[in-house]
């Protein structure tokens, strides 16, 4: 692994708080990348990329397609960043030959680069709202300057921090471990980590059942496709009241320049009015592209519950987190058929709303992306 030692430099140049330290260097990637096109690639295409690299597969067109973004990626007209979905599904393997394989052609693609967490994403989500809300649009970054960071905060952002030190002291070595975890690349978080793998456990345990005896007992007082979105969002919205009864006091605070007192805090509702003025923003259509990852989220679970047909299947929720990814915030998602044709409905609306293009069939990614470095 590369070794970076900037301790001195942040000892000799104290004054930025961590969290603007993080904030200031995700900004300046984004700007890195910002002319090149995103391309979320879901597992299934990792993987057959890898096969075609290490002529375990020598099919022709994946071939072509490997050998198109490996040029795209290498001019800059292009790059592929992972998500937290993805680095969870890669480590379920356990033959550390095949691992090692797909943890170069990540490093390679996506030039260390990833999507922030799911929650962090929402908590940013959330954020940007209110701050487009309230404060000078023009003085606020848009999401996109926000959500990438490097691979090594694939799962959550976390630094070290020492009560024993002084504070400019603990600052200063959190800024000098955000610095070397920059340059850390999949491959060296690999070799640190692989002695987990074979114990590593799904983040998602397979609730297909549960879900499918949910929708089936719903089935009948299905009476319009935005009634039951407005369901599916009211649903993630209770679920999420506690954390925006924390961002709200987190705001506050800040604001502020206080603490709030716990019985206060107890006793407010502020969690509970944010999340009914998100539902009456999506029922009024008041909210369109805003807090993107609810909308992809209730409007997936929308089309299956509007489909008497179809049934969840117990893959549907990385499927789904792959998506509540990529359509917001990349310009192509290569994905199944099955999630693709999903995500067409045109209720739904994605393709005008986010402009990702959705891809499933290997000829039609090679026509599509041959197209970025003309353009």
């Amino acid at each position: 692994m590369e070794s970076v030692d900037t301790l001195e430099f942040h000892k000799n140049n104290p004054g930025e708080s961590v969290e603007k330290y993080v904030k200031r260097k995700r900004i300046e990637l984004s700007h890195e990348i910002r002319l090149s096109k995103k391309i979320y690639l879901d597992t299934k295409y990792w993987i057959l990329l890898r096969d075609a690299r290490t002529r375990k597969n020598v099919d022709d067109n994946i071939l072509q397609l490997l050998h198109l973004i490996e040029s795209l990626v290498g001019g800059g007209y292009a790059i592929c960043p992972i998500s937290d979905t993805i680095f969870s599904e890669i480590f379920k393997q356990t033959d550390i030959n095949t691992l090692r394989a797909t943890a170069q052609i990540i490093d390679d693609l996506s030039q260390g680069i990833t999507l922030l967490h799911l929650f962090e994403r929402l908590d940013l989500e959330i954020f940007h709202f209110i701050h487009t809300k309230t404060k000078n649009a023009d003085f606020v970054y848009s999401l996109n300057e926000l959500v990438w960071t490097k691979i090594a905060y694939v799962m959550g952002f976390v630094t070290p921090s020492s009560k024993e030190l002084s504070p400019d002291i603990d600052c200063a070595m959190q800024k000098a471990f955000i610095d070397q975890m920059w340059v850390m690349t999949l491959t060296d978080m690999l070799d640190q980590i692989y002695t987990i793998a074979e114990s590593w456990k799904p983040i998602f345990n397979d609730f297909s059942q549960k879900l499918n005896e949910g929708k089936f007992s719903q089935i009948e007082k299905q009476h319009s496709f935005k009634q039951i979105f407005l369901e599916e969002l009211s649903g993630i919205l209770d679920f999420y009241k506690p954390s925006f009864q924390s961002l709200m006091v987190s705001l506050y605070e800040s604001e502020i320049g206080q603490k709030v007192a716990e019985d206060e805090i107890a006793s407010d509702n502020a969690g509970r009015m944010f999340a009914n003025l998100i539902y009456h923003g999506f029922r009024l259509n008041k909210i369109t592209s805003e807090l993107p990852t609810f909308r992809v989220s209730a409007g997936i679970h929308t089309v299956i519950h509007w489909d008497k047909e179809r049934k969840y299947k117990p893959n549907d929720l990385y499927d789904f987190h792959h998506a509540m990814g990529a359509i917001p915030y990349y310009d192509y998602f290569l994905t199944e058929h099955s999630l693709r044709h999903l995500l067409s409905n045109k209720n739904l609306s994605f393709d005008t709303i986010f402009h990702c293009k959705t891809i499933s069939d290997i000829n039609d990614a090679i026509s599509e992306l041959s197209q970025i470095s003309s353009n």
